[in-house]
């Protein structure tokens, strides 16, 4: 068992007391799963994480005692979910930068495989979804979808939301 499984009981079972605490069991920072589980472990007086989710399932009191431990370090608390939150942005916010690179750096590239692979992919993806409409008296949309998933991608629809805001505002997306 892990300390994800303990923050995951006391975010369903703490209601609002100790569900910070939770919050940092759940996540993927290290130090603020390290916090959580001290915090744990002051409450339950184990450091094991199946003892100490056995140990608040059947006491009260050292579920009481977690939620005093969560008023008493709430700042702390909300810093490292704080720390979490802005991290995973980060993260995230890296990845797209680096795939909008890639694609950039394809585009540009002096390599003419390189640079038509991807315009190439796309309208021969979009012609094989014409010929299967065309061709098809019962279309399976979920074939029809993957075939215009690249043509689509290509043109900047990467999101169904963002395709369906234009078409309503008449904007280009």
């Amino acid at each position: 068992m892990s300390w994800k499984s303990v923050g995951e009981f006391i975010s369903s079972n703490a209601a609002t007391g100790a569900g910070l605490i939770g919050s940092l069991l759940t996540g993927n920072v290290p130090g603020a799963i390290a916090a959580g589980a001290a915090l744990v472990s002051s409450a339950t007086g184990s450091n094991d994480p199946t003892e100490s989710l056995s140990i608040l399932q059947s006491n009260p009191e050292a579920m009481l005692k977690l939620k005093e431990l969560q008023l008493q370090n709430e700042q702390s608390i909300r810093s490292h979910l704080e720390n979490m939150t802005r991290l995973q942005l980060e993260d995230e916010q890296a990845s797209h930068h680096e795939t909008q690179e890639t694609i950039r750096n394809g585009d540009n590239s002096e390599d003419k495989l390189v640079k038509w692979t991807r315009p190439g992919q796309s309208w021969l993806s979009l012609f094989a979804a014409l010929t299967y409409v065309f061709t098809n008296d019962n279309l399976d949309y979920m074939i029809l979808g993957l075939l215009l998933t690249l043509p689509f991608t290509y043109a900047g629809l990467r999101q169904v939301g963002k395709g369906i805001n234009a078409f309503k505002l008449g904007v280009k997306s």
